[in-house]
């Protein structure tokens, strides 16, 4: 008779950094961070299918009709339809704020979408190999990029918005029209500033208003001459953060 043995297989692998732990949460000095990776487009996926995945129709009919699927989970979404997809996730609307009673006027700038993990996901999750790559550092560097608005992490920018961004060393300091947090176009190189004050500008947080951006893809960098304490360079040094960012 056949022993059959159940084998736990490793079928991904994401690398992380550690980072100092500011908010002192837990016991230990420093928080693990997945390593960013450039987004992926519809079109990148489909071509994954396609070379990768098994796919065995043609690459332009899975790509067109992959965007009539989005699209149509957008649109469902948008009319008050909780969308699960695969048993992998499930996406719903959610309404944030505090109200008096039935009078009151809810905005639509309160409507948000959340994302919650179902099963098959889950399961998933477990065969993910993590690989420790050690701790990031003692340098500048940006963490995470939140839209208020939307509360997307490192992914979405909504102009006119407040963004918080999380990192270390990057308080905005010095004279100068480079000085400040700034977004480049990955279409034309065109630099946006963040122009007025910032509401939380600190080592470890900035807080400030997204400026007029066309739709398209970013990059963000902070140049400052902050070093820590009450020590600045000498030259602005420039901390550029790993996602790319996009306007709808």
């Amino acid at each position: 008779m056949a022993v059959i043995n159940d084998i736990t297989e490793v079928l991904h692998k994401i690398e992380a950094k550690l980072y100092p732990n500011y908010l002192g949460k837990g016991e230990g000095a420093y928080v693990a961070r997945a390593k960013a990776e450039a987004p992926l487009s519809i079109e990148d996926v489909c071509a994954a299918a396609k070379n990768r995945g098994g796919f065995t129709g043609q690459y332009e009919d899975l790509a067109e009709h992959a965007h009539i699927f989005i699209n149509e989970v957008v649109y469902q979404l948008l009319d008050g339809f909780s969308i699960q997809v695969g048993g992998f996730c499930s996406l719903h609307a959610r309404i944030s704020g505090t109200y008096h009673g039935a009078n009151d006027h809810i905005g639509a700038e309160n409507l948000h979408v959340a994302f919650r993990t179902l099963g098959r996901l889950k399961e998933l999750l477990l065969k993910v190999k993590i690989e420790n790559e050690g701790i990031a550092g003692d340098g500048a560097y940006i963490d995470e990029i939140q839209d208020v608005h939307s509360e997307s992490l490192n992914s979405i920018l909504t102009p006119g918005n407040m963004i918080h961004i999380s990192g270390h060393k990057i308080k905005v300091d010095g004279e100068g029209p480079e000085i400040g947090v700034w977004f480049t176009a990955k279409a034309d190189g065109a630099r946006v500033k963040i122009t007025g004050h910032l509401a939380v500008n600190r080592p470890a947080e900035l807080v400030g208003v997204i400026p007029a951006l066309t739709p398209g893809t970013y990059t963000m960098e902070v140049v400052t001459h902050y070093s820590s304490g009450t020590t600045t360079l000498k030259e602005p040094r420039s901390i550029k953060a790993g996602p790319e960012l996009t306007v709808p």
